[in-house]
């Protein structure tokens, strides 16, 4: 007996979580597969990348689906709720989609990569330098053997006293057996003395390599011709980059949102070209919602609340049904 229960579409979840890209033309589609496939992803052709990415219309709303119908690629599809839901637990998903941002920042010629972290560097040589240290022990070492050695000359004068002094033989191999468990005990105490030490060098490393792993990433313009020519020259790259942050808001990047949204108003500033930022890009920065105590006391200019912005990331039939959390 068939079901009478309409079969949920997830075609966005399923762009991403079978990987095959297949909805996208094939220039893009090796793109796409050689950056997910790389640890540092690079591009060798610039030249041949910018242009297939700059006349293809078809790939930008399967990279970054947000919750709005295109009106230039009728063969993509909005995001709904569920499938939204199901692709930030995925972190398979978020790895993908995180891939797919470094590729389409560096069209905009923009680079992103690890802040050098001076005050690791500085926490991670004298930690590294004591872990050597604590796995040479020398001191340790050295009071083992001069307790071996004084019990070595101790058995030794027990061993003249018993030819000589009859009534001491029992007494006398009674004091060498204490002895001699009493070196073995030492031994055992430094054997677990030293695996402790190991133990606490193991976590140290892996401290030490959670936080260069965690380094904060920070945008970098690479390429100032590419930037402009995107942004004030070919300009429905502006409603690709709308796009672009909206989705990452709503794809478990709020971060990544607001940090492209901030480096875009200091580039087009620089550029003279603040309103572009204004117009195209302001709505997208931190609300009221997203500041710290300290930060809100400090905060300068009108408020900016959520609410005031929700189109910018669902359409008019998703405003009642959603608050702030749709970005965090």
């Amino acid at each position: 007996m068939q079901s009478n229960t309409p079969e949920i579409l997830m075609r966005n979840f399923d762009f991403y979580n079978n990987a095959t890209w297949q909805q996208v033309k094939p220039k893009i589609k090796a793109i796409i597969e050689q950056f997910q496939q790389q640890s540092k992803p690079q591009i060798e052709d610039l030249k041949s990348f910018y242009q297939d990415l700059e006349y293809d219309h078809s790939f930008i709303q399967w990279m970054f689906p947000n919750f709005y119908a295109s009106k230039f690629n009728p063969n993509s599809y909005k995001l709904t709720l569920e499938e939204r839901n199901r692709m930030i637990k995925s972190e398979t998903i978020l790895k993908r989609f995180h891939k797919n941002y470094i590729l389409i920042l560096r069209f905009f010629g923009i680079l992103s990569k690890s802040k050098q972290d001076n005050e690791s560097n500085q926490y991670s040589q004298p930690q590294t330098q004591a872990i050597q240290k604590q796995q040479n022990p020398k001191d340790l070492t050295i009071s083992v053997k001069e307790s071996q050695n004084s019990n070595q000359k101790q058995s030794e004068n027990s061993m003249i006293k018993q030819t000589k002094i009859d009534q001491f033989i029992k007494s006398n191999q009674q004091i060498t057996k204490d002895e001699q468990q009493q070196q073995s005990s030492e031994q055992q105490k430094t054997v677990c003395i030293q695996n402790d030490i190991q133990t606490q060098n193991n976590n140290l490393l892996q401290k030490i390599e959670q936080i260069q792993n965690t380094q904060q990433q920070e945008l970098a313009l690479v390429d100032k011709n590419q930037f402009e020519l995107c942004c004030l020259r070919n300009t429905h790259n502006l409603l690709r980059l709308k796009r672009i942050l909206s989705s990452l808001s709503v794809l478990k990047h709020r971060k990544e949102a607001i940090q492209l949204c901030q480096f875009l108003k200091k580039e087009l500033t620089n550029l003279g070209r603040e309103k572009v930022y204004q117009e195209y890009f302001s709505g997208f920065d931190r609300y009221n919602e997203e500041l710290t105590t300290k930060e809100f006391k400090k905060k300068k200019g009108e408020d900016r609340f959520f609410n005031a912005y929700k189109l910018l990331y669902v359409d008019e039939d998703l405003v009642e049904k959603v608050d702030i959390s749709i970005i965090q």
